[in-house]
């Protein structure tokens, strides 16, 4: 059976698994499309999620019937994918509220709610632990092409975020601005259980109707049928729906995005086709093959291969003319250049995909020396991940600012972050990724203390960034060393002025 055949029968009965989860009634009542056409979607990511988890498939070479192949997956697509999200949200991005304007035409208060709204955002990220979730979906969504970003308010709960993977939601967008959600459905199992009739499954519809998103939350079991309503369909105070969807590359018009796994599972289902094979014929050379010519069958039974062994053996009388020998037949592995070659070529091949350098421990030694040399070598990367930002960062400013706005509109659920009540101002929100790359401090150090001789950059300036102060605990250090050199001055001064004291005397004596 050929190996596509193969993949798309599995495929096809994992979906039925991976959608008794989520009953088709439900699906099929939300979606707008065809739903075979989302159910085929659906296949395609629990195949991607199949092959991250375990592996690509591979046909082995036959055995023969005497051996059992070697059936090693390497799982090199997870590990591309796990170190292009570590490279790219490692470092959380800073999320900066600015005023927007000119900043000194600003009032007081309002720039105090700038600093209230970023204290806000802070503690909400914090207690969501927003860095390791956005590690989390940043890998559902190399994988299953897209995520959806869900921020919740609630006087119990207070502000949630969530991040459901590509086969947890469906959504349709405005037919004249794509950018922009006119329904969004979620569908996550609370209780998973065998017996369909004891598992529930949790809806939330967002739906704009009117100008205002409308809320709907209820409970299903595993057939699909409603056990409780937790929210009638009702309005919300939003104009927009709260919900963020990214998706991973793709075209102009793609809502649906691209996947990782789609790229690179060709050439791992080779590297491992071809790295068992070579297993294979190890196990295969590895024990050499002992024979016998014109020996007699009855004494070559048996014959133990251990250290110091002894063989008794005799030559086979049925023969006229016996030539009775004993040998041992070995095998010079000769292919082992060209499969290195080969394996390194798909290898290479992996990384160019997603443009991650193929460094290893002898490539390291030596030639890199500075954090300038390594920058060079992640370059491609950093402008991959700044391309894969281009659709990142808008989504995180859409959701920072839907919690600023619910803030507003929500005022009892904000109570529990900040002291503060929200106010309407001008402000700006922005996402600066930050990369886990070393600098070279040393230098830069250098450099910016010949500016602040050259006086192009401020003592202040220097502090902040190097020693990480305040603007008070900078201007206290300022105002320290403007009075230890006044002090210094002021002994140098009376060190080189003459004492008058013994002429002084000298003089009164004389007279």
């Amino acid at each position: 059976m050929p190996e596509e055949t193969q993949q798309m029968l599995t495929a096809s009965t994992e979906i039925v698994t991976a959608y008794n989860n989520i009953p088709y009634g439900l699906i099929n009542a939300e979606s707008k499309g065809s739903t075979r056409e989302i159910l085929a979607e659906f296949a395609k990511i629990v195949q991607y999620y199949r092959i991250y988890k375990e592996g690509s498939k591979f046909i082995p070479e036959g055995s023969g019937a005497d051996y059992l192949p070697a059936d090693l997956r390497y799982k090199t697509t997870a590990s591309l994918i796990n170190k292009e999200v570590r490279f790219l949200f490692g470092e959380t991005p800073d999320i900066i509220i600015e005023h927007k304007g000119d900043l000194d035409a600003a009032n007081q208060s309002e720039k105090d709610m700038v600093t209230v709204m970023q204290d806000m955002i802070t503690t909400i990220l914090k207690k969501n632990k927003f860095d390791k979730i956005l590690l989390q979906s940043a890998k559902d969504c190399f994988i299953g092409k897209r995520i959806a970003g869900v921020v919740n308010f609630s006087e119990d709960t207070g502000v949630t975020i969530t991040f459901l993977s590509a086969l947890n939601f469906i959504y349709e967008t405005r037919v004249n601005n794509a950018e922009e959600l006119s329904k969004f459905v979620s569908f996550v199992v609370i209780e998973d259980k065998i017996n369909l009739a004891e598992k529930r499954v949790y809806k939330k519809k967002l739906e704009m109707v009117n100008g205002l998103c409308w809320l709907e939350e209820s409970i299903y079991d595993g057939r699909g049928v409603l056990i409780e309503i937790v929210e009638e369909f009702q309005p919300t105070l939003f104009d927009r729906i709260p919900v963020s969807i990214f998706i991973n590359d793709g075209l102009t018009g793609d809502n649906l995005g691209e996947s990782e796994i789609d790229k690179l599972f060709n050439y791992e289902s080779w590297y491992s086709k071809l790295s068992n094979a070579d297993i294979d014929s190890e196990r295969k050379s590895m024990n050499p093959i002992r024979y016998t010519v014109d020996m007699d069958s009855s004494s070559t039974v048996g014959l133990s291969s251990a250290a110091g062994s002894f063989w008794d053996l005799a030559s086979d009388q049925n023969i006229d003319n016996p030539a009775p020998s004993v040998g041992m037949l070995t095998s010079s592995i000769e292919y082992s250049a060209a499969l290195k070659t080969t394996l390194d070529r798909i290898k290479t091949s992996m990384y160019e995909v997603v443009d991650m350098p193929n460094i290893t421990l002898e490539s390291m030694m030596g030639s890199i020396t500075s954090g300038k040399a390594l920058k060079a070598i992640y370059w491609p990367l950093v402008v991959r991940c700044k391309e894969k930002m281009k659709m990142w960062a808008p989504q995180l400013e859409y959701l920072v600012d839907v919690i600023i706005q619910g803030s507003m509109l929500y005022p009892k659920t904000a109570e529990r972050y900040t002291k503060d009540k929200i106010t309407p101002i001008e402000y700006e929100i922005h996402i600066v990724n930050n990369y886990p790359l070393p600098e070279d401090e040393q230098e830069e150090k250098a450099i910016d203390i010949s500016e602040v001789n050259a006086f192009t950059l401020s003592k202040k300036a220097y502090m902040k960034k190097w020693r990480n102060l305040t603007d008070q605990e900078a201007n206290e250090e300022l105002q320290q060393m403007a009075l230890e050199r006044e002090l210094l001055d002021n002994s140098f001064i009376g060190m080189n002025e003459p004492d008058m004291t013994n002429t002084i005397d000298d003089k009164v004596v004389a007279k």
